[in-house]
Order: C-alpha cells, then structure tokens, then sequence
C-alpha cells in the first residue's frame, strides 16, 4: 500500500487507527491524515450565540463558527502529526467541510488512496456496531476500508 488515508477526528479510537496504520505502512508509503468539519455543526451548531441571532446577522454567525472549527482541526491534525512523529515517520495533513462520509471518500479517490483507515467506538448493550461514519464510508467506498475497533 502506497497510499493512505486515516479518517481523523482526535477520539481515541481514531488515534489508535492512526498508530495502526503507521505501524503496517511500509516506510515509502504516503498517510495522510484528513480530517472533517461537519457542515451541519457550523450551519446548526448546539450552541451559538444569541445576540448574533438577534442582531439577525446569521452569516457572520456562520463564520464565526467555521473560524472557530477551523482552528480545532487545526489543533487535532497537529495532534495527529506528532502521534506520527513519535513513530518516526511523517503526514500530510487536511481538513475539509462537508458531509463526513462523503468527504473521506472523496478525499481518498482524488489522493488515490489504495486504503481508509479508520477508528470505531459505538458500543450498545448487544456488542461492538460500527460508528455511522465508519459504517457510510465502508458500505459507500470503492476504496478498500480498514475499520479499527476500540482504543489498544
């Protein structure tokens, strides 16, 4: 595998992916490390501020937001290059918005990716079920997808 895309979102389960999959790439292989803001989080976030909303100003809402996601990916990705560096090796780091499914593999076709490696934490009573992301991106992926369980 000469290229690899590790979905990244600083959940345990996908630094475990990440230390999985630079444990069996071959040292010329090509990782990167991509991460997505979720469009539905800055268009609808949980919280938000109010006065923006009254002042009726809701794209200036809306880029406060995504400045702020922003910075978060940034602060995981450096997150995730450090992770490499301990293993010695390095990645190419992105981040995009967008719907997360859709964007790995987008991601992974444009890079030519030969695999997708991510991380699953959903737990029920009944056992282990992939998380939604894991579960679109391998039902949807022409890519061959790697699903890491847990956290190692």
């Amino acid at each position: 595998m000469r290229r690899i895309l590790v979905a990244f979102d600083g959940s345990e389960a996908s630094e475990f992916a990440l230390k999985k999959a630079l444990s069996f790439a071959q040292k010329n292989s090509k990782i990167f490390v991509f991460y997505v803001i979720d469009e539905d989080e800055v268009r609808w976030p949980s919280r938000i501020d109010i006065s923006l909303i009254w002042s009726g100003n809701i794209v200036e809402l809306e880029n406060n937001i995504l400045e702020i996601h922003k910075k978060y990916a940034e602060r995981l990705l450096e997150k995730a290059r450090k992770i490499a560096k301990r293993k010695g090796r390095d990645v190419k780091l992105s981040y995009d918005v967008g719907y997360p499914p859709d964007k790995i593999i987008e991601f992974a076709e444009k890079q030519k990716c030969d695999l997708i490696v991510l991380g699953s934490k959903a737990r029920t009573q009944l056992g282990f079920m992939l998380g939604s992301v894991a579960q679109k991106v391998a039902v949807k992926s022409k890519v061959p997808v790697l699903i890491v369980k847990g956290s190692g």
